[in-house]
């Protein structure tokens, strides 16, 4: 074990952290958001039974069903929970790596203890592992590398995987509204 190879994993359970609580936030506001406009909806039925066309009320026992569905499957998920596990464990790396010493290719330069080496391995057992996109977005957005310096593949990856979670997490919101109006400006 080096000092690198803890700060390389440190910084890539930072990463985890930051997906997982992005997972959290956003799931539980799409779920929010999805259940206010199932309930606009179905308040909007009570005096226009068709006001998007002839199949609303499908659509909206569609929308009703699929809310349930996704709700029991985030709560399953436990986005919370496990960022809150991964904090805490690159938290204790980042004290491990503080207490390591530095790196050296020379002989007689400190070694990490029996101790430090065991310390890792618990910790590295102590949470569900970061995802290899975590380690890559850590690598690519780090400052002051040393060496695992990413790959041009690894750079296009990593701001790829970010882009592409953008995008449909926007869409995920803007889906209901744009199938709702849709279906109002289409209907027969």
């Amino acid at each position: 074990m080096k000092k690198d190879n803890v700060w390389f994993t440190y910084k890539a359970r930072i990463q985890a952290h930051k997906r997982l609580e992005w997972l959290d936030f956003h799931s539980q506001l799409l779920l929010v958001w999805y259940a206010i406009l199932s309930t606009a909806l179905a308040v909007l039925t009570i005096r226009h039974s068709t006001v998007l066309g002839p199949d609303t009320d499908v659509m909206a026992t569609i929308l009703s069903v699929a809310l349930l569905g996704i709700s029991l499957a985030v709560a399953n998920r436990d986005f919370r929970g496990r960022a809150m596990l991964m904090r805490t464990n690159y938290l204790e790396l980042q004290k491990l790596h503080r207490d390591l010493p530095n790196d050296s290719s020379e002989p007689d330069a400190p070694k990490p203890t029996p101790a430090q080496v065991n310390r890792y391995d618990e910790l590295l057992a102590e949470s569900e592992n970061h995802r290899e996109v975590d380690d890559r977005i850590a690598r690519v957005f780090a400052t002051g590398l040393t060496s695992r310096v990413p790959t041009g593949f690894e750079y296009f990856n990593a701001v790829f995987w970010l882009t592409m979670r953008f995008l449909i997490t926007t869409m995920l919101y803007a889906l209901p509204v744009v199938v709702g109006l849709y279906s109002f400006w289409n209907k027969p």
